[in-house]
């Protein structure tokens, strides 16, 4: 045992999930904030950050399960492979 046996980034990967989710929540948060100030666009403004909010989400969840994604399939391969017949 290496102690490498166990990855650390799908643990890692979910805390910067969350820290991107806050991220992408503040940044929605601004811009309906800013379409109240003088020349902030109003209604556009405030239905355009909406949208944003949502698909930022989907797209950052997306992405953050890619990742784990691929240390599973690593898992996956490496529980075929200790249980194929040694020569």
């Amino acid at each position: 045992m290496t102690g490498f046996d166990k990855f650390l980034t799908p643990t890692l990967i979910a805390v910067v999930y969350w820290i991107g989710n806050v991220g992408i929540a503040f940044a929605a948060i601004r811009t309906i904030l800013s379409a109240y100030s003088y020349m902030g666009g109003g209604f556009f403004k405030i239905i355009g950050s909406l949208i944003f909010f949502i698909i930022g989400l989907i797209f950052w969840r997306v992405i953050c399960e890619g990742i784990i994604l691929s240390f599973r399939i690593y898992d996956r391969l490496t529980e075929i492979r200790d249980r194929l017949p040694r020569n």
